[in-house]
């Protein structure tokens, strides 16, 4: 035998003689990964992050806002505002939940015929106290459209697509709960505050962002568009400097500003998203659901890291039921 072949026998006896040594450092090394993850995550608390991404949201709102009942005659205009600011105090008293619902996600209740549909989900997640008392439908479903979508108090806003699925069979009512059940633990972790009445607050930036989107998507062909955006925080530091050097520093540092959030903004909500997500997981694995949802990603080819499909197939420990014992007396 070859000194290679010796050593490719070698190595294989070895992890074949020591597979619990290898798992028992395999697992010191994840728990390590995990302690640090979780100290790097107590620097950033989630309020943190929340006021991160939605604070200048807000800011931008109520200024596109006031420019917008600026644009028209004073009487309209103040009229105009003082109906958007008694709409968000209504929204934040939950009053017209129903209808903000559907008009803030593009949805509306679902039809007796869709409920019918889905009695059997809804059962099963109120078998795993999983309480859902509202199910919106979306109007109209994109291709990154999520699935289930938790909002206000109790109720999911789910897509066309899952209500037809689980009618033909193509989703089982286990997998539609735990995709509604990784909806509401994304939610909990979260928890949002008087969250109708701050997406009605935010609407206008939102429509900016999205218009913003649809034509940077329009004109990504053009060359050098991607390379002007990555040396953005190059614009901004020259910026910053010529402006202080022309004795300007205001203008140049609320450029720099603008420009720092738009990569504080996009690592918060990246941050919120895989707590979030990792969060969710955890519910669904609590209610024993993990493996179900992991098998309905893996069927319809989502991406999933190895860490998540390990934590999704974890297995829930069950903890041992009490026994009685006859005392002879």
């Amino acid at each position: 035998m070859s000194a290679a072949g010796h050593k490719l026998v070698s190595f294989a006896y070895v992890v074949r003689r020591s597979p619990d040594d290898h798992r028992e450092q395999s697992q010191e090394i994840r728990t390590s990964a995990d302690g640090w993850r979780r100290v790097v995550m107590m620097w950033f608390p989630m309020t943190a992050l929340r006021v991160v991404t939605l604070a200048p949201a807000l800011l931008m709102s109520f200024f596109l806002t006031v420019v917008m009942c600026a644009l028209v005659p004073p009487t309209l205009g103040l009229v105009a505002f003082l109906a958007a600011a008694g709409l968000l105090v209504t929204l934040a008293l939950g009053q017209f939940e129903v209808p903000a619902i559907a008009t803030l996600t593009r949805s509306r209740p679902a039809t007796a015929a869709e409920l019918q549909v889905m009695r059997p989900v809804l059962a099963e997640l109120g078998g795993r106290s999983v309480g859902v008392d509202a199910l919106f439908v979306r109007r109209r479903q994109g291709p990154s459209t999520p699935v289930a979508v938790a909002i206000a108090d109790r109720a999911v806003v789910i897509t066309p697509g899952l209500v037809d699925a689980t009618y033909r069979g193509g989703v089982t009512a286990a997998e539609a709960a735990a995709a509604m059940t990784h909806a509401v633990g994304r939610r909990r972790l979260i928890r949002p505050r008087l969250e109708l009445a701050v997406l009605a607050a935010t609407t206008p930036w939102r429509l900016v962002v999205a218009t913003f989107r649809g034509v940077g998507r329009a004109f990504a062909w053009l060359p050098f568009m991607r390379l002007a955006w990555t040396l953005r925080g190059v614009v901004g530091v020259i910026c910053i400097v010529q402006s202080v050097a022309e004795g300007r520093a205001a203008p140049g540092i609320l450029g720099g500003a603008v420009i720092a959030l738009t990569y504080l903004v996009p690592a918060a909500n990246r941050r919120i998203e895989a707590r979030s997500e990792a969060a969710a997981d955890r519910l669904v694995v609590s209610l024993g659901l993990g493996s179900v949802l992991a098998g309905l990603l893996r069927r319809h080819g989502h991406p999933m890291t190895l860490e998540r499909l390990q934590r999704l197939e974890t297995a829930v420990e069950q903890q041992p039921r009490p026994r009685l014992h006859l005392v002879h007396g």
